[in-house]
């Protein structure tokens, strides 16, 4: 069964386009959050469009670009935190986000990550330009379970990412980027995840596919760089994704 590990189902303008795509896929979506308000939004698609052959899977997070509005606060997100059994997007980005404050984004990050801790929650994590502070941070919460999504970081720290053992996320990027395909090729097979990060990334790369569907291509992308065949890729990342989907139960 086909995985897409990392979207954002509550930003595509067109819900109705949204919704027929999503009638003719199969498989099972994570669909990720930026802030409380695009965390119900995931939560009505799920509502609306799982079945018996699609499951869509909500999980509430705090991104970074949204810190500040938060960390005054911080108790606001405890309802959602407690109701989310995966936790994502969370993370700090010192390279895109530079507009919010540093202090922000850790204290934020941090407040989550111990939610993480305390109950031995699986996390997905954005690291763009603070892959350091993460690494660092992500040592004061042992039992939390990162999953890091879309690394494209310096590789010492990528591999004591691996040797913790934090699953990875690859997109539409992999097959564009020789870097990624190197730590792709590095990725013990028991850690790698597929992702679309759907509906920016491919038109933000120059493509123009940002359909529900584009998680297939993917899937062959990775298959290609591996030099594999996408049926036995699609049984390396469904095992992988079971073992997380069923700790979340």
């Amino acid at each position: 069964m086909i995985i897409d590990f990392h979207t954002h189902l509550d930003w595509y303008t067109n819900q109705e386009e949204l919704f027929s795509e999503l009638k003719n896929f199969s498989g099972v979506i994570v669909a990720a959050s930026v802030d409380l308000e695009s965390y119900e939004k995931n939560i009505q698609i799920h509502k609306k469009a799982s079945r018996k052959d699609l499951l869509i899977i909500p999980t509430f997070g705090v991104h970074p670009e949204f810190a500040e509005k938060y960390e005054q606060d911080l108790h606001v997100l405890d309802n959602a935190l407690n109701q989310s059994k995966m936790i994502g997007e969370i993370g700090m980005d010192f390279y895109w986000a530079k507009n919010v404050s540093k202090s922000a984004q850790e204290k934020v990050f941090r407040y989550i990550l111990e939610h993480c801790h305390n109950h031995k929650k699986f996390c997905l994590i954005h690291t763009k330009g603070a892959e350091k502070e993460i690494l660092e941070i992500l040592n004061e919460y042992p039992n939390a379970k990162p999953i890091i999504h879309w690394y494209n970081g310096p590789k010492e720290i990528y591999l004591k990412f691996l040797e913790r053992g934090y699953y990875q996320t690859f997109g539409c990027q992999t097959i564009r980027n020789e870097y990624l395909q190197e730590l792709l090729k590095l990725t013990p097979s028991n850690l790698i995840l597929s992702e679309t990060d759907n509906p920016t990334a491919e038109p933000w790369l120059g493509g123009s596919d940002s359909s529900v569907k584009l998680i297939h291509r993917i899937y062959e992308d990775l298959a290609q760089i591996l030099n594999t065949e996408k049926n036995e890729l699609e049984k390396i990342i469904w095992k992988n994704a079971s073992i997380i989907l069923q700790a979340e139960k």
